[in-house]
Order: C-alpha cells, then structure tokens, then sequence
C-alpha cells in the first residue's frame, strides 16, 4: 500500500488523497492540476494550480517566485512534504 498525503486543493479547498512521492495530482472535486513548488527564499513548500504560467507568490514570505517551464521529477517538491498554499501573482 502507498503512503498517502490528504492535501486541500487550492482552488475548491477540498482534501484529495495524494501518494507522497507525487509532484503533482488532479484535483478529485474541480479537476484543477496541482503542482508542488518550493519557495527560492525561504524554503516553504506550497501547492499551486498549474495553470498559473509565470509566477506566484510565496504563501509564508510573499516573494515573487517564477514557475519552472520544465520540470523534472529528481528536483520537484514532492506531495509528502507540502507545508501550504502559494497565491497567484501579485497576490489580491
């Protein structure tokens, strides 16, 4: 059996269950794809949309952080470590 993370969507905020090792997951209630980021400044692992192409704001220290255009699973946030939420840029 894998481990699972129940991670709350970003968008609709209803739990999902995600495998730990996942570096991204389709929301289970709105469909939305989730991605995992880490903050450059100051390290807080956050669930975003997907769809926000070229930056969000950091949910713990607001920065501005860019979003990668490729991604690879060596160096992705992985879903067991997810501490909160970023906010699209600028943050309303």
């Amino acid at each position: 059996m894998t481990p699972m993370a129940y991670l709350t969507c970003p968008d609709c905020m209803m739990p999902s269950p995600v495998g730990d090792d996942a570096v991204k997951y389709a929301c289970m209630s709105c469909f939305t794809e989730i991605v995992f980021e880490t903050c450059p400044e100051c390290g807080w692992k956050q669930s975003i949309p997907s769809r926000w192409q070229g930056a969000y704001s950091c949910g713990k220290c607001g920065t501005r952080c860019e979003l990668p255009r490729r991604r690879m699973y060596s160096t992705s946030t992985k879903a067991l470590g997810v501490q909160g939420y970023g906010y699209m840029y600028p943050k309303v």
